[in-house]
């Protein structure tokens, strides 16, 4: 059983998707000999400092009970035979509405961070303006699949607080890519780990956590009791923020098999704490 337990992931096991994510990610839009140019330079870059990839998780399954139609109580699970009283974690978020009718069976809390790719003193050679890459992006959303969305806008993905500017450095754009697609090949190893655990007749959530679902940014304090995110490398500001910057938490509670699955618009919810019964979204028909 899970219980702040730490996980690492050899750099090898990634590769591939991690390439996948970085081309889809930061090739949108390029053809041809640019496209080829990208990719030749992005794989440059990260085999350079391919021995130093550290690529580390914590998970922790927890016992659940559904508080209310917006809450549930999480506890480690190995506590539930505890001769002491159980510690509960309250978690949050309007999304959990849609469960109170299936209800949920437990939940996978997790941290992960990706080091390894600071810039450093290895150069590829060349510097080339971040505005030259045509549609490339500094950042991505991730799913349970990884990367599904390149920005045109500089940002820089989940639990990522502002790590740098963009000072023409051909280095920081491909440093904060590999990052990035190192985190999204990792959450999909992890979700499958998970998904091969659990029992005949359920199934795992979207991945969920602060910032996601309507769950407040303020739950990742809730996580930090759950998981401990020092075994993963990751340290929680007060202000909540995460350090490295190429760190992530999530969720994925266990559900039966036939749960609803969330609108793909309700992970970008702001959290009406009325809850999905008042959501214009799920209401409009």
């Amino acid at each position: 059983m899970y219980r702040d337990t730490p996980v690492r992931i050899p750099e090898k096991e990634l590769r591939v998707s991690a390439e996948r994510h970085f081309a889809r990610a930061g090739g949108h839009g390029l053809t041809g000999k640019g496209r080829e140019v990208f990719l030749s330079g992005g794989r440059r870059y990260r085999d350079a400092r391919i021995q130093k990839i550290d690529i580390r998780a914590v998970v922790s399954f927890c016992d659940t009970k559904q508080e209310s139609p917006n809450s549930v109580l999480l506890q480690h699970a190995d506590d539930a035979d505890s001769s002491e009283s159980p510690e509960y974690v309250r978690l949050t978020a309007p999304v959990l509405e849609q469960y109170t009718e299936t209800g949920i069976a437990g939940a996978y809390v997790w941290f992960l961070s990706v080091s390894g790719l600071e810039s450093a003193d290895v150069s590829i050679g060349g510097e080339k303006s971040c505005a030259d890459m045509g549609n490339g992006s500094t950042g991505a959303d991730m799913d349970d699949g990884g990367i599904v969305d390149s920005k045109v806008d500089g940002s820089t993905g989940i639990g990522r607080e502002e790590k740098k500017s963009c000072v023409g450095s051909i280095e920081s754009f491909y440093e904060t890519l590999w990052e990035e697609s190192y985190l999204a090949a990792a959450v999909s190893r992890l979700k499958k780990a998970f998904a091969g655990e659990i029992p005949s007749g359920y199934c795992l959530s979207p991945q969920m956590g602060p910032g996601y679902y309507g769950m407040s940014m303020d739950e990742i304090f809730a996580c930090g009791k759950l998981a401990d995110p020092g075994a993963a490398g990751v340290e929680i500001s007060e202000a909540g923020s995460m350090r490295p910057a190429a760190a992530s938490v999530g969720i994925y509670f266990v559900l039966p098999t036939g749960a609803p699955v969330p609108d793909q618009a309700c992970r970008s919810c702001v959290g009406d704490p009325r809850g999905c019964g008042f959501c214009l979204l799920r209401n409009k028909d």
